[in-house]
């Protein structure tokens, strides 16, 4: 059974990579600002062809969309397990196979803290993702957490501190001072910037019903939300639950759906690209395109493996 899995899975993939990515619009491309594509938990295991074939198939359907990708952003869980072999197979796909202007990781809890059961430790893989992005990405960032300016708009990144944990996120008080200073310069003009991060806070987009252990320790969430929300127009936008994409009706029937306005803040979570989800739709190859017009930011559900849309998942959020 499982040699028949994996050969249904080669099958699989290799139809996708043969068909043509589609070629797509944004909603209105002379009022566009900002066009952003945003996957996260891509999952990549230097052993596993079919995964690294299925994030270039991403990265090709966003280089099809007619209005050209300002960002295209991985919101974590880069690699399965953190070692080098992978963090640089996943930086040189992205390197080599998006078109985007700016291209945005965010480091994810299986990027850190799995190293732990190859010899290293959670500083060290940090260290190695940032000395790999700098080589391929072109950046010069001293620090795992940075900020990058694409069309005006400030996307901030947040990377988890802690020393000792796998599955916790921890946010020390040096970097969130450095967040409260970016968000004040980043919304000082009125537009809205938008904060990257592997794992949610607390309470947001059904992360108790979803997965009650899936956010970030009680003290980062309890202050990264009170930073966000003094400011007007802040987007959290983050991964890690593996919630599917969930709209009016998991609302009407559990309370939550994955784009939500608490308190000021919007908050987003994506579904993982390649491993299950729960709740709403929960297969592969999900994530949003992000339009950011004068007015309004909005969402759009697309499977980046099918080159499809799901126009029942839109969100709109005014910009105040």
């Amino acid at each position: 059974m499982a040699a028949f899995t994996k050969i249904l899975a080669m099958i699989q993939t290799l139809i996708i990579m043969l068909c043509p990515c589609l070629n797509y619009s944004v909603r209105s491309e002379e009022d566009i600002k900002l066009n952003a594509a945003i996957i996260s938990d891509v999952h990549i295991d230097t052993r596993l062809p079919c995964g690294k074939a299925l994030l270039k198939k991403a990265f090709k359907d966003m280089n099809g969309c007619k209005t050209p990708i300002d960002a295209a952003i991985v919101t974590g869980d880069l690699t399965n397990y953190g070692d080098k072999e992978s963090i640089v197979d996943y930086f040189k796909i992205f390197s080599d196979t998006s078109n985007a202007a700016a291209k945005i990781s965010a480091m994810g809890n299986h990027d850190i803290g799995h190293v732990r059961d190859l010899g290293l430790t959670n500083q060290e893989a940090r260290d190695w993702f940032l000395k790999k992005q700098n080589e391929y990405m072109g950046t010069s960032f001293e620090k795992n957490y940075y900020s990058y300016d694409v069309n005006g708009y400030r996307f901030i990144v947040l990377c988890d501190e802690s020393e000792d944990n796998w599955d916790t996120f921890e946010m020390y008080d040096e970097q969130i001072a450095w967040l409260d200073s970016q968000l004040a310069d980043a919304t000082k003009d009125g537009l809205p910037s938008f904060v990257i991060c592997h794992e949610p806070v607390e309470g947001v987009n059904g992360q108790p019903i979803v997965w009650d252990n899936g956010a970030m320790d009680s003290d980062s969430s309890t202050k990264i939300k009170a930073v966000m929300e003094k400011y007007s127009n802040v987007f959290f936008i983050s991964g890690h639950m593996h919630a599917g994409i969930n709209g009016e009706l998991t609302e009407k029937v559990l309370g939550f759906k994955c784009v939500e306005t608490l308190n000021g803040v919007t908050y987003v979570t994506l579904p993982t690209y390649l491993l299950v989800n729960r709740f709403g739709i929960p297969w592969n190859g999900m994530g949003f395109q992000m339009e950011v017009y004068g007015e309004k930011v909005l969402f759009r559900a697309r499977s980046f493996i099918s080159s499809r849309w799901y126009s029942a998942y839109e969100f709109e959020v005014p910009i105040v």
